[in-house]
């Protein structure tokens, strides 16, 4: 079984790393870990297909 997905491209609002993870493609929320300090974000799709908002989660 073949799935949709994209690339969710994020910047980490605590190091300002961008990390990239590939979602499924009708995702509206994922919840992600900085790969260079392990913050944790809840991410959601921005204005660009690519480049979504993060921020930090609770």
């Amino acid at each position: 079984m073949t799935v949709s997905a994209v690339t969710a491209e994020w910047i980490c609002t605590r190091c300002g790393t961008t990390n990239r993870k590939l979602v499924p493609s009708d995702a509206r929320e994922i919840e992600d870990r900085c790969l260079h300090c392990g913050a944790e974000h809840e991410v959601r799709p921005g204005a660009r297909p690519t480049r979504w908002e993060a921020e930090l989660d609770d």
